[in-house]
């Protein structure tokens, strides 16, 4: 690339090179996209030369992106992976295809730093054809999530948040369950073993130090709204990627829609920007989701976990079925719904658990031709349901709007720390209605848990949109 600066080539780089090399004889399609990105991010192809990795941009086997100590950037992989890499980290794509067939394969390698991995389709069949090679150690698939490190020793730390990742090297090989961490030490003579270490790849959210929200349905004795104090008793959640939302929007390109946690195996997660009052003013995706100034937080809410709220005003999305940017414009009984918080890195392992309602969007219609309503509803988690690592989650909901009453039980299981459900509702003005929930729980020990959900009342052809907080009892 002209102009571009040498990719100067230190230990570190030699070893990377040597991953990326390896395969290089065979062509293939591209790997994955850039989803998210900030400054201080590179990649180099096969011929060496670095130049910053933009966001929407194709990766291929062979490619080696680099992190400064400020860089972040996440890339999702054709089989639905990803990879969220931190900080002074250096990760190749030493050989990927994927085509749905026996030969489809996931090799990368982690010289140094810190990457978050959710993995997708390669692997699920042959455990085998997906692998990340460190300085010291090959980390296998037999689950389907976890945090991998190489220290500064050259050590490699590994913990599973789903499943059971293997962690191997010449002297041994052990099996890390979710929540155990395992080390490989630098001495390639010294098995791996367990340890009480745990990988460090983003700042964990801030305990608060007081529950302090506002929410549409809260009110006084005499009907006003119950607001909280204009200086909040909590730490607000800050800019920065990592992030886990459940949203809820209507789009002229879509329709009404709601994304976040897909449930299983995974969800969605990405970076967000906060105002000085944890108000989210920018969510970025697989597309980028930014709330112009002119508008308002009609309900908002945090406390210092979760924060949650209703945008009224416009939202510029830059998306691809607008061949651009598209910019939408909510009234006052419409809105830009979200509950986001950092995902739960380790889920509880087995017991039970409720959730009460911490805090809510009003819902509202998406033609705005009704006030918006209020929201209730509970949880219920049955941690390791089906092993420890499969969680059931059951809850109960009711959407108050001026004119019907949505009500709905949903049932999801999930093996990681993000849920789905579709359920039927009672209510509408015909049986032909439905209802979605989307959810991430949230928390050291997951502590917390948000979603947003849609109900499609197609007889009346219209549908409601809302988010929620929930809180462990």
């Amino acid at each position: 690339m002209p102009g571009s600066a040498p990719f100067r080539l230190n230990r570190s780089g030699v070893l990377l090179a040597l991953i990326s090399a390896g395969f290089a004889g065979e062509a293939a399609a591209a790997a994955g996209r850039v989803d998210f990105t900030t400054s201080g991010v590179t990649v180099a192809g096969r011929d060496g030369q670095a130049r910053p990795l933009a966001k929407g941009a194709e990766l291929d086997s062979g490619d080696t992106i680099r992190t400064n100590n400020e860089g972040r950037a996440q890339i999702r992989f054709s089989d639905g992976s990803y990879v969220s890499l931190q900080p002074n980290t250096d990760f190749a794509i030493s050989e990927y295809k994927f085509e749905s067939k026996n030969d489809d394969r996931g090799f990368f390698g982690l010289v140094r730093g810190a990457m978050r991995t959710v993995t997708g389709a390669v692997g699920r069949v042959n455990r085998n054809s997906y692998r990340i090679t460190t300085p010291t150690a090959t980390v296998g698939i037999r689950g389907t999530g976890g945090v991998i490190q190489v220290l500064n020793d050259g050590s490699t730390l590994v913990i599973g948040t789903s499943g059971i990742w293997s962690l191997t090297n010449p002297a041994g090989s052990i099996d890390v369950p979710a929540g155990v961490s395992g080390l490989a030490p630098s001495e390639p003579n010294t098995p791996p073993k367990e340890t009480n270490t745990q990988p460090q790849t983003s700042t964990p959210p801030v305990e608060p130090q007081k529950e302090i929200f506002a929410q549409g349905d809260q009110v006084n004795s005499d009907g006003t709204a119950a607001i909280g104090p204009t200086t909040p008793a909590f730490t607000p959640l800050v800019t920065g990627d990592g992030y886990a939302p459940a949203i809820g929007l209507t789009a002229s390109f879509f329709g009404p829609f709601i994304d976040g946690g897909d449930g299983g195996e995974g969800g969605i997660v990405g970076s967000a920007v906060f105002n000085p009052s944890g108000q989210m003013t920018e969510l970025t995706l697989n597309d980028t989701y930014k709330l112009l100034p002119g508008g308002t937080h009609a309900d908002f809410g945090s406390d210092g976990i979760l924060a949650w709220g209703r945008w009224v005003g416009q939202v510029q999305t830059s998306a691809f079925q607008c061949e651009g940017v598209c910019t939408e414009t909510y009234n006052e009984n419409q809105g830009f719904h979200y509950v986001i918080g950092m995902p739960t890195p380790v889920m509880p392992t087995i017991g039970t658990a409720t959730y009460s309602l911490l805090g809510a969007t009003r819902p509202t219609y998406t033609d705005g031709l009704n006030a918006p309503g209020t929201f209730s509803g509970s949880l219920s988690v049955h941690f390791g349901a089906d092993g420890p690592n499969f969680h059931l989650i059951t809850g109960s909901f009711k959407a108050t709007m001026p004119d019907a009453t949505y009500s709905w039980d949903a049932t999801a299981g999930t093996s990681s720390a993000f849920f789905a459900a579709s359920s039927n509702v009672s209510g509408c003005s015909s049986s032909s209605c439905n209802a979605q929930i989307r959810g991430f729980f949230s928390g050291a020990s997951a502590e917390r848990a948000g979603m947003s959900y849609k109900i499609d009342d197609f007889n009346a052809e219209r549908s409601v949109l809302g988010a929620a907080a929930f809180k462990k009892n």
